[in-house]
């Protein structure tokens, strides 16, 4: 054999283990990805669990999880919460979270997470519009003319994309067009009657508010801006969005259907 065959037989297996180290590392590496994104998932639908929010699904985007915390956050993750609402009409109580989609791009791993981005998706039953209403009339009860009115029906018309709000068993009717506008939700009304007579532009504007800051209240808060609103047949969805996104701050308004601390990272130590 001559030396530069020689030569040649040893450059071929350097390259063949240096190529044989290097698929192990990546296989390595999706090992761990794909262990740490399993773990971390199934310690987030845990804290949804023990909430009542049987069901969540929460995943990472494209983005490797260990890329991301390298630089001590995760680039990118998703939740799909379902409904644990329970609404009490006669007491005009709400208790639990509404359905959610959550997407949140950029969240640190600190004690308290904050999200660099952050956009939900929130859908609204007809009970839970009706007691958030009552409630924030009966908070203006003697500050104005709407005094101790007494609404009593709301419904959802998906065709025209409208909320028709009932008071005093029906003694007048309120037709509310609601929409985002510019990072706030309105409320337009687009026909009143009081028996066979309109209603007083005030008094349907007061309504009016008195549903725009009920819920904003709930869902979004001082932090966030309203995107986009939609009715749907007996309920409607709203599209929320924000910058720089304290969790805790979130999971209080939606009472949970956030995560208020970052996820594990590894299991702990035995």
């Amino acid at each position: 054999m001559s030396a530069s065959s020689g030569k040649k037989s040893v450059g071929a297996r350097v390259w063949r283990v240096v190529l044989i180290v290097l698929v192990a590392l990546l296989v390595l590496a999706l090992l761990v990805e794909f262990g740490l994104r399993w773990f971390m998932s199934s310690q987030m639908t845990k804290q949804f669990d023990e909430q009542g929010a049987e069901g969540a699904n929460v995943s990472f985007g494209a983005t490797p999880l260990l890329f991301g915390l390298a630089r001590g956050e995760i680039s990118e993750m998703n939740m799909d919460t379902p409904s644990t609402l329970t609404i009490d009409k006669e007491a005009k109580t709400i208790e639990g979270q509404p359905a959610t989609k959550i997407h949140m791009e950029g969240m640190t791993m600190s004690q308290v997470p904050v999200a660099r981005s952050l956009q939900t998706t929130t859908t609204l039953p007809t009970d839970y519009l009706l007691v958030t209403l009552q409630n924030e009339i009966a908070s203006r009860s003697g500050q104005d003319m709407l005094g101790d009115i007494v609404m009593t029906y709301l419904t959802t018309n998906d065709a025209e994309d409208v909320v028709d709000v009932e008071f005093a068993g029906g003694l007048f009717t309120l037709t509310l067009k609601p929409e985002a506008r510019h990072g706030a939700l309105a409320f337009e009304a687009t026909g009143s009657k009081l028996l066979a007579w309109d209603l007083p532009e005030e008094v349907t504007n007061q309504i009016s508010d008195a549903l725009s800051e009920g819920l904003k209240n709930q869902v979004a808060g001082d932090t966030m801006r309203i995107d986009r609103v939609d009715v749907g047949a007996g309920d409607i969805t709203i599209d929320i969005s924000g910058e720089n996104v304290k969790l805790n701050e979130m999971g209080e308004q939606f009472g949970g259907a956030a995560p208020t601390e970052a996820p594990a990272t590894a299991p702990a130590n035995t």
